[in-house]
């Protein structure tokens, strides 16, 4: 019996059913463009307005920087530890009250008093407290409910102060209440001299309750179509105001997706009245079934005969329409053009991604969280072999970061090793949670400085960083499946306070310095500048949010080009020095307050003098891509200069090796064993080099500017494709002639003149040739990069050399 009935998609698909066929499809498409070009003219109109705001923005950051500072000192100064002992010490005994205050004094050279509060705060009147009673009674509240009050100002004219108030002892049993009062003065000077002209941006205090009260009478003057955006101050009841404009911004902010939203359904209805896709009808017959495109038919097609009980199987058209169940009819139905929904496959674990130093691949590409599972199995594995667990994994501040993290931690907890997981943190925190949690053994999931679609592993195990044969070992042993299997524990435990705090302990700057911190919205935000407090310097802070799609600069400080920004902030603060970091903060760059990039080679050498002064003869480490002055300022300093490969695992392991008490790259890694753990931290060495220059009564760019210099290039770079950078250097080490020169071939090809020197080597993280070239004067350095380009192209002369 013939059955023949019109299916759902046939009736949506019907355009006649809903009359639109009477409607002209060229006209709907033309209205549809015309929409999408009223578009682009508001985006246009809208872009000029829009980077006005922005770069007030990113000004403002400076000017919050600088206002936050004056907060957070006096934070700081309220929690820290010394004043909590002698605050407890007082609450029991008002003689020692006069030594609290003279301590909290050194901490806060514009303090006026302060006042210590017995814990029964019932007791206390706002009439008792004047002036400013009832303000004060609820800040103690506050500090008692929350173990800290945020900053305010009380008081007008001369008899107003900043204060700020902290619980002391236990929330469940406090001993008493702190609180500062401080000349305000310092808040006001802080937020106008930050400001590139005066009025630029306003400052008020507000509490969420009462009317606002403006700071400083330094305000903008706003236009009718600009109006003040309130950023608030952490810790505090301060607001900054920025000037931002509307009119077009505002009402753009409707017309843009309604303009949008009307172009994308006038051309979508003209383009299926253009098409008009044909009608689907179904027969169904006892045998053979035989399915007919009604409309623009295409023929017939013979298929088995529909089983007795169908299926119910969902088509996706491809088209936005969603999906349509209809009967399983026993046959292919992508033969008729209706493909089924695609799923994507999982990545497939490829061997290119583990590398020299770390494993790196292309999230979605080459790398997902299966491929970390499987990398944790092995990690958890060797880690139980070696009896080095617990394993501490974290990650820093990408997207993909959390996915990564989950299957390395299922990988390694199912071979029965313990999991510590200490969070979004920067590399150097997870090192050294490696070693106070355990064994040395960690895995940090980063992609390090490469752009945001990029992340990775870098693996330390026992106390060694894994490099080379031991990362490629990685993979075969996947390949293998010889993984262990069990249930470890997962642990979760906040390392950060104990980080700053080790830092802290050891170093304490003899004089105070006002540095700016460019974080590059890498995960060094989430404590560089607190680390860089704690030791006594004055930090103003730059793209400290963390942002995996590194929105205001590329993470890498060897570059000049990503610390442009660094300099014009240095510059405009007047602060001492700049430094940076990189994505995941184990990298430092550093500037002077003239807009001098201080190379790492260069900082290498007051590093080295520092440390050498405490363990002479001692052997210092550096890589092929420093200066030949290095090399003489070691020995003259008293130790033995040792020339390795580049790469962070390389140098860490071989500073094992020849117990070593410091090491560094070009790139920007510096390694202290000398009163740390050897491994590489850019927060640590920025701390370790604000210690020297404070340490120095000179200016901190006339001590780095005594550092021996010559004629230089950065990090030349020249893209290749995968494994050609490997063959070319390959060749240049069996046939490239440097008569006069002494040739160094541990990593690539270096060639030592008597005034200068020149290198090629070939990344180990990227398909790139790595260049430099340094001399002693420009004359010189032009004749060795003449040389070298002469050898290169002898090998390859279809290539276009950077120099």
């Amino acid at each position: 019996m013939k059955n023949k009935t019109k299916t759902d998609l046939a009736r949506l698909l019907d355009i006649r059913a809903l009359h639109l066929d009477r409607l002209n499809p060229f006209v709907l498409m033309l209205s549809g463009v015309v929409s999408m070009v009223i578009l682009l003219v508001l985006l246009f109109a809208g872009g000029t307005s829009q980077q006005a705001n922005d770069a007030t923005l990113k000004r403002a950051k400076l000017t919050m920087g600088q206002v936050s500072g004056v907060v957070q000192n006096l934070r700081r100064a309220l929690e820290n530890q010394k004043v909590q002992e002698l605050a407890l010490i007082a609450s029991t005994d008002p003689d020692k009250l006069s030594k609290l205050q003279q301590y909290v004094v050194g901490l806060i050279p514009d303090l006026i008093e302060i006042h210590l509060f017995k814990s029964e705060l019932e007791t206390l009147r706002a009439s008792d407290l004047e002036p400013s009673g009832y303000a004060v009674l609820e800040m103690l509240l506050t500090a008692a409910e929350s173990g800290l009050a945020p900053a305010q100002i009380h008081g007008q004219g001369a008899k107003a102060y900043l204060t700020m108030a902290a619980r002391i002892g236990d929330e469940a049993s406090p001993a008493a209440y702190l609180m500062a009062k401080v000349k305000p003065g310092i808040l006001v000077q802080a937020f106008e001299t930050s400001m590139s002209k005066p009025g630029d941006f306003a400052l008020d205090q507000y509490n969420g309750r009462f009317k606002s009260t403006m700071i400083s009478d330094l305000e903008p003057t706003l236009t009718s179509s600009e109006r003040l955006v309130w950023l608030p101050i952490p810790t505090a009841l301060f607001r900054l105001g920025v000037v931002q404009g509307i009119g077009a911004t505002s009402s753009m902010g409707v017309l843009r997706p309604l303009f949008f939203i009307m172009g994308l359904i006038l051309l979508a209805l003209g383009a299926m009245l253009k098409l008009r896709p044909p009608q689907v009808t179904v027969e169904l017959k006892e045998d053979p079934v035989k399915v007919e495109l009604l409309s623009d038919s295409v023929g017939l097609i013979d298929v088995p005969a529909a089983p007795q009980a169908p299926k119910q199987s969902g088509i996706d058209l491809g088209d936005g329409l969603g999906a349509i169940e209809l009967p399983d009819l026993g046959f292919n139905l992508e033969k008729i053009g209706m493909p089924r929904k695609k799923v994507l496959p999982p990545v497939e674990l490829v061997e290119s991604i583990f590398r020299a130093y770390d494993i790196r691949g292309v999230v979605g590409k080459t790398l997902d969280a299966d491929v970390a599972r499987q990398v944790g199995q092995v990690v958890g594995s060797l880690a139980l072999e070696q009896d080095a667990g617990p394993v501490v994994v974290a990650r820093d501040g990408r997207d993909s970061g959390p996915d990564l993290i989950d299957g390395m931690i299922e990988g390694i907890s199912s071979t029965g090793c313990d999991v510590v997981d200490i969070g979004a943190v920067p590399t150097g925190v997870l090192y050294f949670a490696a070693y106070e949690l355990g064994d040395g053994t960690g895995v940090m999931v980063t992609g390090s400085h490469n752009p945001p679609d990029y992340n990775g592993f870098k693996m330390l195990i026992g106390g060694v960083t894994w490099a080379g044969d031991q990362i490629t070992d990685i993979y075969r042993r996947i390949q293998s499946g010889n993984i262990r299997v069990g249930r470890g524990n997962v642990s979760q435990q906040d390392m950060l306070a104990r980080y700053r705090e080790k830092i802290a302990a050891d170093i304490q700057l003899q004089r105070p310095l006002k540095v700016v911190a460019d974080c590059g919205n890498g995960i060094g935000g989430v404590c560089a500048a607190d680390v860089l407090r704690d030791i006594g310097a004055e930090v103003i802070t730059l793209f400290d949010e963390v942002d995996g799609t590194f929105p205001n600069h590329h993470p890498d400080p060897s570059e000049p080009e990503n610390l442009k920004d660094l300099i014009e902030a240095v510059r405009l603060m007047g602060a001492d020095i700049g430094v940076a970091f990189d994505g995941d903060a184990d990298r430092l760059g550093v500037v002077t307050s003239d807009g001098e990039i201080i190379y790492s080679d260069r900082l290498m050498m007051l590093f080295a003098q520092d440390v050498l002064s405490r363990v002479p003869d001692s052997t210092i480490i550096y890589d092929v891509k420093c200066t030949g002055h290095l090399h003489h300022v070691i020995e003259a300093a008293g130790g033995k200069a040792m020339m390795y490969k580049t790469g962070h695992s390389l140098i860490k392991n071989k500073m094992k090796e020849v117990d070593a008490p410091f090491a560094g790259e070009m790139s920007g890694h510096f390694f202290f064993k000398e009163r740390w753990y050897g491994f590489d931290c850019g927060i640590y060495s920025a701390a370790r080099l604000l210690e020297i220059l404070a340490a120095d009564d000179r200016e901190a760019q006339d001590v780095l500017g005594s550092l021996p210099n010559s004629v230089s290039t950065p990090e030349l770079k020249l893209q290749m494709t995968e494994g050609e950078n490997h063959a070319f250097v390959t060749q240049m080490q069996e046939k490239a002639q440097f008569p006069d020169a002494k040739i160094t071939t541990i990593d690539g090809v270096r060639a030592d003149f008597s005034d200068g020197w020149g290198l090629v080597r070939a990344s180990n993280t990227t398909p790139i040739l790595v260049l430099r070239f340094d001399a002693d004067s420009e004359a010189a350095l032009q004749r060795i990069k003449d040389v070298f380009r002469q050898q290169m192209l002898a090998i390859n002369d279809q290539l276009t050399l950077p120099f």
